[in-house]
């Protein structure tokens, strides 16, 4: 096996890496040693093979050996937009998130979110969110890094859902659209697929009435069980990625198309 450790890209380009800080803790805890193969990657698609060729307290070096062609990524591009629930279910909705293979987290702050992120505090969290991003990417073995945005306003949240193909929004008083109907009606695979999840008290009306507004959006029902905050964002995501990703199936090929 592999270990990911990520770098820069300017630090990709030399022949030699020096694993610092956190990457120096983690190759630590991995038990790894001189002459074991590692994965370097800059987080943004581009990865290498390493050999490890030395190690002392403070950093170890990696001799680059070639680039690695990696698979890891999906064919289909998710944007999950989630409106923060309490507690650290937001860390769990991100670490797994990005363990299906989500392209980007917007966390989101709507009428019936019960968390209060004070002033100032938005860029805190999103840099916590995004150390989780980061860990979740290197322990699934991903060449990419989910960006996780600072929280969003539901009114800043609605233009930036308007450049997506197609929007679903699972909402538990919708009783005539279900997920899957919608889905075996969409013809091909869209480009791009952005979800909105409500927080525990569901998205409001006036929410509603407002999404609605946007084109290809979609209030859907997940079935006759009522899914947890923290649950629905990631059932939505596992069940794009088994229909248009490569959850189950190898890259490139979707279920559709079986």
């Amino acid at each position: 096996m592999s270990y990911y450790f990520f770098v820069s890209g300017e630090e990709l380009q030399q022949e030699v890496v020096f694993l610092k800080d956190k990457n120096r803790q983690h190759l630590k805890s991995l038990r790894l040693a001189e002459g074991d193969l590692i994965v370097l990657s800059d987080g943004e698609g581009k990865a290498c093979t390493a050999r490890i060729v030395s190690i002392d307290p403070r950093a170890a070096e990696a001799k680059i050996i070639g680039e690695l062609e990696t698979e890891t990524e999906p064919p289909l591009s998710v944007n999950l937009f989630v409106a923060i629930p309490k507690a650290d279910k937001m860390e769990r909705i991100v670490r797994h998130a990005v363990e299906l293979g989500v392209n980007k987290i917007y966390p989101v702050i709507s009428d019936r979110t019960i968390v209060r992120i004070p002033k100032g505090k938005g860029r805190e969290k999103s840099e916590r969110w995004q150390r989780i991003a980061l860990s979740a990417a290197a322990q699934c073995r991903r060449s990419y890094i989910p960006a996780v945005s600072e929280p969003l306003h539901f009114a800043q949240m609605l233009p930036v859902l308007e450049g997506e193909e197609l929007i679903i929004i699972p909402y538990e008083e919708e009783k005539e659209q279900f997920i899957r109907p919608l889905l075996d009606g969409f013809k091909g695979r869209p480009a791009s697929v952005a979800v909105f999840t409500g927080p525990e008290g569901g998205i409001s009306p006036l929410e509603m009435e407002k999404l609605k507004e946007i084109p290809g959006a979609y209030p859907v029902s997940l079935g006759n069980r009522i899914l947890r905050a923290e649950t629905a964002p990631l059932a939505v995501l596992s069940i794009l990625m088994f229909r248009w990703g490569d959850l189950g199936n190898k890259r490139g090929c979707c279920h559709h198309c079986l």
